[in-house]
């Protein structure tokens, strides 16, 4: 299998980042410059996506484990994402899709609330930076 099925084959699962799959196809044994082509030109097909990367791991984030829009940035660029694309899909998501955002985190507080009780749940979403409008 060449590094371009592979990485194909991983991207057909879910979305990766550049960083990720190279991480991934490294370990695998495959050699960098082969590694580098298939990356490219999955890039150029449009099959490797730094920005649906973010936005589909945004949306993962927040249905899952709910966390503050800070603490997902962060996360992204953990991935290897860059810090300017991170930011800004992170600033264009949160804005598009802000009164479904604050549904979630309004569930998120109302469960762990009934689970942890108030003062706990008020510590866990200072931590996790979840502001919820009132």
């Amino acid at each position: 299998m060449t590094a371009y099925d592979k990485a194909l084959y991983l991207l057909s699962v879910r979305e990766h980042t550049r960083k990720e799959l190279e991480t991934k196809l490294s370990a695998k044994g495959y050699p960098k410059e082969e590694m580098k082509e298939a990356l490219d030109r999955l890039e150029e097909e449009n099959m490797l996506s730094e920005k649906r990367f973010c936005e589909s791991y945004i949306r993962s984030r927040l249905r899952k484990n709910p966390e503050g829009k800070a603490i997902i940035i962060q996360r992204l660029i953990e991935k290897g994402v860059p810090s300017a694309l991170a930011h800004s899909v992170a600033d264009e998501y949160f804005l598009e899709h802000e009164d479904e955002i604050a549904g979630i985190y309004k569930a998120y507080k109302e469960k762990v609330v009934r689970i942890k009780g108030e003062e706990k749940a008020r510590g866990l979403l200072f931590r996790k930076q979840i502001r919820i409008r009132d």
